[in-house]
């Protein structure tokens, strides 16, 4: 590291001394007081090593740059990645909700669907109405033949016409 330095006051020297040596004419030609040109020597000096040291720092701060990218995309990996989480979250405590209604309602598998989504009230809601139809239509038929499809009653059977099957639960 101090050879670094010593380098960087050497090439601060030269820069300083190059600029020294390559004065302007002035158009009337009075000579500058000395005391004017060792201020002026000492602000290139001062110049070429502020230079030097900006030369020198500017990869340490491209490198901080480079990091502060590295853990911005990080970050931005991990935001995108807990928003995907979420909205997963969200879609399986739904879903959840959706099957333990349907659980409790007794509904088909088929009609899983129509409860759609929204607030548990409203799931509930339209499980309760669905429990309800689904009771309506899936009353078994009775062994009664209906007049309009020609079926022929059959008084030899023992059972009564408005009697279930026996694997049917009543």
């Amino acid at each position: 590291m101090s050879e670094e330095n010593t380098a960087t006051e050497t090439s601060a020297e030269q820069v300083a001394h190059t600029g020294t040596q390559e004065e302007p004419d002035t158009a009337d030609s009075q000579p500058v007081p000395e005391h004017f040109r060792r201020e002026l020597e000492e602000a290139r000096r001062e110049a070429a090593r502020y230079r030097t040291e900006r030369n020198e720092l500017r990869a340490d701060a491209e490198s901080w740059r480079t990091q502060q990218e590295a853990e911005k995309t990080e970050l931005q990996k991990t935001q995108e990645t807990l928003t995907k989480r979420d909205e997963q979250f969200k879609a399986l405590e739904a879903e959840n909700i959706r099957l333990r209604l349907a659980a409790k309602y007794g509904i088909a598998e088929e009609n899983h669907d129509l409860l759609g989504s929204g607030s548990p009230e409203e799931i509930e809601d339209r499980a309760k109405r669905l429990a309800v139809m689904q009771k309506e239509q899936t009353r078994p038929p009775s062994n009664t033949p209906v007049e309009q499809l020609g079926a022929a009653i059959r008084p030899e059977r023992e059972t009564p016409p408005n009697a279930f099957p026996a694997g049917w639960p009543v």
